[in-house]
């Protein structure tokens, strides 16, 4: 599953800390002693203070991947155990890309679940047709079926809440610039209000409450609440950062064009903050709209002979590492997701951020068997399973550029 997520060399793991109750908790230094201070001869001494500490909740967050095969199918393949094998392959192979591919998209949210915003309020019996916009429900609007996929079911929640307005299921046809969907699998009469969240949801056997089962509030914690101010996730593992400033991250809204100046802002901002190590041990993450935009920087700069035609750097030679063949500002990588959100780059130090892992990834087994039988059907399944989150105890080591302005390319896959 590391091979699709480009975050995994860039963060620290944790697999030894004790879950109580569903949650890491340990306690950590948020503020100074202000018991200090320079005075005349003769006054009386400063009161006196002490280290501010706060308690880290880091919830856990639960993962699944589920298949299922055929009697039929299976006898089939034993006929031929090649044909099993690949039969078998071809859906566990599957089911871990398509959670990894999940998860990438995940590490780049805020925990909350949120794929895309309604646009404009519908009711059902009127139209099929969904418009949505802003992925992540954050700007730019472009694409908002961005992360929709053809066949696969959603619930529609109130903004700000997590009460149902309704579900459905997202049709074959997603126009070519990402704007709407055709829905089908929706309960008549039913009303999406405007600016309304859209996230996964499940149907379960025997409950009729529609929509009951989703993801609000039910992802790991991304990019999007990690290296964040406030804006969308004000509280981080019960650390709230109105109450404790020194766990926001510095984030600049640009609102036009990238420039090496907004860049080096970010990382002084950064260093002031932190520890001030961004140019030995920092790394930019955005998508490919975004590293476009780096690039277009880059091309008065280029040399066209020598050794460093194949590797353009917008950066001052401040950091060591250099990694050949790879796109660097001042020596530090940049790297890219296809999951990242639009007009958006991330900076932070590597190790500043940790995956807390209870299960790393599996096929439960419980019973010393991965497929069971689904009662009163001749029909086997199994499930893999991660347990774990994100966090960051130094966010303000780390700073967002939002509102980049960019060529958005309408991609579904």
């Amino acid at each position: 599953m590391n091979m699709v997520n480009p975050l995994t060399d860039w963060i620290d793991e944790n697999d030894s800390s004790d879950w109580t109750g569903r949650q890491v908790i340990y306690t950590i230094h948020v503020s100074r002693n202000e018991g200090v201070g320079a005075s005349a001869e003769g006054d009386p001494l400063p009161a006196a203070g002490q280290q501010g500490y706060a308690q880290v909740k880091i919830a856990e967050k639960f993962n699944y991947g589920r298949i299922e095969l055929t009697g039929q199918v299976i006898k089939s393949s034993l006929q031929n155990k090649g044909a099993f094998t690949r039969a078998m392959e071809s859906e566990v192979k599957g089911l871990v890309k398509d959670l990894g591919n999940e998860r990438e998209r995940q590490n780049f949210g805020a925990g909350n679940g949120v794929l895309c915003l309604v646009n404009g309020a519908i009711t059902t019996t009127s139209s099929t047709t969904l418009t949505v916009d802003s992925p992540y429900g954050v700007t730019p609007t472009t694409n908002g079926a961005r992360f929709l996929s053809r066949g696969a079911f959603y619930a529609v929640i109130t903004t700000g809440g997590t009460t149902v307005e309704g579900t459905f299921t997202c049709g074959n046809t997603i126009s070519s610039t990402g704007h709407t969907v055709v829905m089908s699998a929706y309960k008549a009469g039913t009303t999406f209000s405007d600016n309304a969240y859209v996230v996964r949801a499940k149907r379960v056997v025997g409950i009729t409450t529609d929509g009951a089962y989703n993801s609000i509030n039910n992802e790991p914690m991304g990019l999007l609440g990690l290296i964040d101010d406030g804006t969308y996730a004000n509280t981080l593992s019960n650390i709230n950062r109105t109450t404790y400033p020194i766990f926001k991250s510095t984030v600049l809204t640009i609102n036009g064009s990238l420039s090496l100046d907004a860049i080096q802002r970010g990382i002084d901002a950064a260093d002031e903050m932190g520890g001030g190590d961004f140019g030995n041990n920092g790394v930019f993450f955005t998508g490919y709209d975004t590293r476009r935009e780096y690039l277009k920087l880059l091309q008065p700069d280029r040399r066209y002979s020598g050794v460093d035609l194949s590797k353009p750097d917008g950066g001052t030679k401040k950091a060591a590492l250099k990694q050949g063949g790879e796109i660097t500002y001042g020596d530090r990588p940049w790297k890219v997701s296809k999951k990242a959100p639009y007009g958006t780059l991330f900076g932070f130090l590597k190790g500043s951020i940790t995956r807390y892992i209870h299960v790393r990834g599996e096929w439960a087994d419980e019973d010393e068997r991965i497929f069971r039988n689904v009662a009163g059907y001749d029909k086997w399944e199994a499930f893999y399973r991660i347990f774990d989150n994100y966090h960051s105890d130094r966010p303000n080591e780390g700073f967002r550029l939002d509102g980049i302005t960019t060529t958005v390319q309408a991609l579904h896959e």
